[in-house]
């Protein structure tokens, strides 16, 4: 009986000091997954941060451009309707006393 309850005994010792290595390589694997995790979660603020900063920044940039742009739209948009006005009444241009002064500039010049 004493001996059957030795080996269960460093049996059992053999299982715990299995289970203590495996808990330390699981800890160990754990520790490195939690280290790789944090290091993605910076480098991914990172990357984000630099993709608002450069959209605020071409924004920034391409503003003026933009501007000018609706500005010679707008523009082009007053021209062709001008135009569409003609084309639909040119004898409005005619009933019109000044058009050559305005269009030639005044002949007393």
């Amino acid at each position: 009986m004493d001996q059957d309850l030795q080996k269960l005994l460093k049996k059992n010792h053999k299982l715990l000091l299995e289970t203590v290595e495996i808990a330390r390589d699981n800890q160990e694997k754990i520790k490195k997954i939690q280290a790789h995790i944090r290091r993605t979660l910076v480098i991914k603020t990172i990357y984000w941060f630099i993709i608002v900063g450069v959209t605020i920044g071409a924004f920034y940039v391409s503003k003026p451009y933009i501007n000018d742009a609706v500005e010679n739209y707008n523009n082009l948009k007053n021209n062709v309707d001008n135009a569409s006005g003609i084309i639909q009444d040119p004898g409005k241009l005619f009933k019109d006393v000044n058009l050559i002064e305005r269009l030639f500039g005044s002949s007393d010049e």
